[in-house]
């Protein structure tokens, strides 16, 4: 078991983006049900960036997912993470950063203002 992972009061539903291919076209879509289902996690925003040079800066954050070595994530995959005051938030996954003991992926929203 993961030390860290006492500390993830999160989890996550992954879903593994699937290729299909009707009449030559292919098309790539996400399953209906998740690949995977509760699976221990943190989400967490990591840094508020300021970026522009006109008079309106734009604010980016920078949102982090950690989760065990052995979670089944891969680059693309749709997450869906339900916090632990029950909130749920859709993420895309990113970059992974793998570390002796864990494993980090920067993720993005997938909001609708």
């Amino acid at each position: 078991m993961n030390p860290l992972s006492r500390f993830w009061h999160d989890t996550m539903d992954i879903y593994h983006i699937t290729e299909t291919v009707v009449d030559g076209v292919t098309s790539s879509d996400y399953p209906t049900t998740p690949n995977h289902t509760a699976i221990p996690c943190h989400y967490s925003k990591g840094t508020l960036t300021v970026t522009g040079t006109d008079d309106a800066p734009t604010l980016i954050n920078k949102y982090t997912l950690f989760c065990a070595l052995d979670a089944d994530v891969l680059e693309g995959d749709k997450v869906i993470v339900t916090q632990r005051n029950g909130k749920q938030t859709e993420l895309t996954v990113g970059e992974e950063f793998p570390y002796t003991a864990h494993q980090e992926f920067s993720v993005k929203r997938n909001e609708k203002a």
